[in-house]
């Protein structure tokens, strides 16, 4: 779709019709979404609208059964999604054939064009800079925690794994972020845009596969991403086959800006500023709402993975049979005020958490309108030991658990070695 004198064909003038208001149709809502001061209300009016939407958009028109929820969950590959990404195919080449249909006689839409790969690199740019720097500030994957550590390697999830892998170094962290960062500062530019494509492209290539192999739900958005990234590089393919296939010189490419008066000029210049200000100061709030939460982190005596010894409910011992679910298998206390137990039969349940050492007593909170407590009394005959008895439901428990030293795993102890006179693959 490179600019040209050639008058375009109905099937070009078709095509490029279509990807581009597939594209904006995704471009747009996203920008929005992302200005500051208005993001946040427009998100809200946007789902309400697709949530309005869905039963005759999802349930009536495609034959979904069930309600459609329309929420952020942090899944982009929700079955909303899906319904939307569907119209937004249909209506674009609704849009794209009626448009052709009545403008036969125009020669090409090289203007539309222009604008459109202007459009596509900021938005593609802004993606790099906010995953870059969500990687850079550590808001993106963290270390594996004590749960993580303490948990058998079946039990994790495939996106659990790849989240495990990524948070386990900084530095690879770091230096996947660079890579988006320096893309999204080459796209911004018409010079190196190209170069910012292709970068972006090698970049979104290996995010696609790992969310496709590790089954990360942030499938849709992702594919959007590389597909801008092929847009913007396909507007030099002619002349990076040229050089990088058929060793022949290749004229130099045209950097021209869509023609603009004096005042679209200086705000063209202006908006470009703000744009590339909403990088370090984005950065910014990024490491500050990090502070902020590590600053509520608690690692207090009881924080850790507590393996469970022995167990009674109602007064009856119950051994550990791994199709007990009523048995206790785990106990996790977070950094956070939220707890974990889990049962012999494996699965999470999540707790609100609160102790008063003074009292003796923890408080397992479970999620909902009102929240159900559960007040255990506990003691601590040893730093790595608790006893707990209480109420826990309809039923009397008392639990004897043993704190796992996790200070002294493999993952977190073997480190970097120059020399490895053998593998230590374990």
């Amino acid at each position: 779709m490179d600019r040209t004198t050639a008058r375009w064909s109905p099937a070009r003038r078709l095509g490029f019709l279509f990807l581009a208001f597939y594209l904006l149709f995704n471009i747009v809502p996203h920008a929005l979404g992302s200005v500051p001061a208005i993001g946040e209300l427009f998100l809200d009016v946007w789902l309400a609208l697709w949530g309005a939407l869905m039963p005759v958009l999802g349930n009536a028109a495609l034959g979904i059964e069930g309600p459609i929820e329309v929420i952020q969950t942090g899944s982009g590959d929700m079955t909303w999604n899906y319904v939307q990404q569907f119209w937004f195919v249909v209506v674009a080449a609704a849009v794209a054939g009626a448009w052709t249909a009545i403008d036969r006689g125009r020669r090409d839409h090289a203007t539309f064009y222009a604008w459109l790969r202007i459009a596509v690199r900021y938005s593609l740019a802004l993606a790099m800079f906010s995953y870059g720097l969500a990687k850079w500030s550590g808001n993106q994957f963290q270390p594996p925690d004590a749960l993580r550590l303490g948990e058998t390697f079946g039990d994790a999830s495939p996106m659990g794994l790849a989240w495990t892998f990524m948070g386990f170094s900084p530095a690879y962290c770091w230096f996947t972020g660079l890579a988006e960062v320096l893309a999204g500062a080459l796209l911004v530019w018409r010079r190196t845009a190209t170069l910012g494509g292709l970068l972006a492209g090698a970049v979104m290539a290996n995010v696609v596969m790992i969310n496709f192999c590790f089954d990360v739900p942030v499938k849709l958005y992702s594919s959007l991403l590389l597909l801008m990234a092929v847009v913007v590089v396909a507007h030099d393919a002619p002349r990076l086959l040229a050089v990088l296939v058929r060793n022949t010189p290749a004229p130099p490419a045209d950097l021209s800006a869509p023609v603009l008066g004096p005042k679209l000029r200086a705000a063209r210049v202006v908006a470009k500023a703000l744009f590339l200000l909403l990088v370090p100061v984005s950065f910014v709030m990024q490491r500050a709402a990090v502070a902020e939460m590590m600053a509520m982190a608690s690692y207090g005596p009881l924080y850790g993975l507590w393996e469970v010894e022995s167990f009674s409910r109602d007064g009856a011992v119950r051994p550990a049979d791994p199709n007990d679910g009523l048995r206790w298998r785990q106990l996790f206390v977070g950094e956070f005020p939220y707890a974990l137990v889990r049962p012999m039969t494996g699965e999470r349940e999540f707790f609100g958490f609160a102790t008063d050492p003074a009292a003796g007593t923890i408080t397992l909170s479970e999620h909902g309108e009102p929240p159900v407590e559960h007040v255990l009394q506990f003691a601590q005959p040893a730093p790595d030991v608790l006893e707990l008895t209480g109420k826990f439901g309809e039923a009397a428990i008392a639990a004897r658990v043993r704190k796992v030293d996790l200070d002294h795993t493999e993952l977190m102890t073997r480190g970097f070695r120059w020399v490895s006179e053998r593998p230590h693959n374990r």
